[in-house]
């Protein structure tokens, strides 16, 4: 098994804001000769202008504020602040809480009931409860599995017997190729495990949402509803609407690389984890038809527990230094627009989800190695490469480097040690009080 030890390129910036101090002093203030070489020496062939601001004027304009002559007046202040906040962000808290929390608890027992639903369908269809199964509640995973690819096979076969009258107005030089294209595709389909289909099945969709940025016309679309800001102004309407994309950005890749790197480490560890989360941690066991909803339902949890962790950073660690600064009496600039030019960008990629299944993997084969793509027939144990993620993580989140969402990265490696602790006595658990019996032994 190999993977790429390099983070995901999903990026988010750390605003970095210089505050002016309060102008005070003679009634004019100017920059001295002396400050302005030394700045020409720091800043090179920038030449900062001479500014000259009368107290005068500077009392008219902080009249706003109630200011005057150094007393100030808590009602003209409230009415200044109130007149200021209302171009500021507010907090984005609980919204995306309740978001994430509906919908990863419903879409986690969604696809335990269907795991039960076409359990019990396949099981049925088996045979399940008679009384030549010996005390059998159902059959055995590996005999639905097997159903399901014959019934597959008989479906594929059907499909290509009616195709070439189906397409009878094709010529042959066209029919061929595509009848040819569905054999291959169908073989591949029942033959290839799966462990491996179900991430090469997401791997296809984040293809297709890269595609999509990539048309002109659709990037006022996906610049909306495929990228999440962690910062929001306007109504609560809007902040409803920007919790939908903690969804739709853990799918979403603008760049070649991003997805490249991050569709090599999904395969990869994706397919370990599906052969974990395929185990059962209790017996007797409970019937699956498929194992793939429970991975996937593990994917849907870990991605937006990353999107989570990391928008709530944002807004309750750096935003209110933000606003702190944007607060100073000398800003120079509206909170808007101070706020787009240094701000914090957009974020999307699937790192948080690739996280956890890279930990969930760590922590369940510890003994298992993995290789660096950049450095060929080279291995380190898995346990030290996760943990020179984490600590490169942590280095990076401390610094204030901006390449990487560092937050994402570490709460979903902490989201895959979480899960691998209680995860599947959690899906378990939920599938019985859902109606999910254990099979018997066979033996009686």
């Amino acid at each position: 098994m190999t993977t790429l030890f390099v983070p995901s390129l999903r990026s988010i910036a750390h605003s970095s804001l210089l505050a002016r101090q309060p102008l005070a002093g003679p009634s004019r203030r100017s920059i001295t000769t002396s400050k302005l070489n030394a700045t020409r020496q720091v800043l090179g062939r920038i030449t900062p202008k001479r500014i000259a601001v009368s107290r005068a004027a500077f009392e008219r304009e902080s009249g706003q504020y109630g200011v005057q002559s150094g007393v100030g007046t808590s009602q003209g202040f409230e009415r200044a602040r109130e007149t200021f906040d209302s171009g500021l962000p507010r907090k984005s808290i609980w919204r995306p809480i309740v978001f994430c929390t509906l919908l990863g608890g419903g879409g986690y027992t969604l696809l335990a009931l269907y795991t039960n639903y076409d359990t019990s369908k396949w099981s049925e269809k088996l045979g399940g409860g008679s009384w030549w199964r010996r005390g059998q509640s159902g059959p055995s995973d590996r005999e639905i599995a097997r159903a399901k690819q014959l019934e597959g096979a008989r479906q594929a076969q059907k499909t290509l017997n009616n195709l070439p009258s189906s397409l009878s107005f094709l010529p042959n030089v066209i029919l061929i190729p595509i009848l040819r294209i569905y054999v291959l595709a169908s073989e591949f389909y029942l033959n290839t495990p799966s462990a491996q289909l179900a991430p090469l099945t997401l791997i296809g969709g984040m293809g297709t949402v890269f595609l999509m940025w990539k048309v002109r016309r659709l990037e006022p679309f996906m610049k909306r509803w495929w990228l999440h800001r962690p910062v929001v102004f306007g109504s609560a309407r809007d902040e409803w609407r920007n919790c939908v994309t903690m969804f739709t950005s853990v799918l979403s890749h603008q760049s070649l690389p991003h997805l490249a790197f991050n569709s090599f480490a999904l395969f990869s560890f994706g397919a370990a984890s599906y052969q974990y989360l395929s185990t059962s941690p209790t017996l007797p066991a409970l019937n699956s038809s498929s194992h793939t909803p429970h991975f996937l339902a593990f994917l849907l949890t870990a991605g937006l527990f990353s999107s989570l962790s990391s928008h709530l950073w944002t807004n309750i660690v750096r935003l209110p230094s933000l606003m702190r600064t944007l607060r100073h009496p000398a800003r120079i600039s509206s909170a808007k627009t101070i706020m787009v030019h240094q701000g914090f960008l957009p974020s999307l990629g699937a790192s948080g989800a690739i996280y956890g299944a890279l930990t969930l993997t760590a922590c369940a084969y510890p003994d298992s190695n993995v290789g660096i793509i950049f450095i060929p027939f080279v291995s380190i144990p898995i346990g030290m490469g996760v943990a020179g993620m984490v600590a490169l993580d942590l280095v990076g989140l401390f610094r204030g480097w901006r390449m990487f969402d560092h937050v994402a990265h570490l709460s979903g490696a902490l989201f895959g040690f979480i899960y691998y602790r209680w995860g599947r006595e959690a899906w378990v658990y939920i599938r019985r009080k859902l109606g999910a019996e254990p099979r018997g032994s066979g033996l009686f």
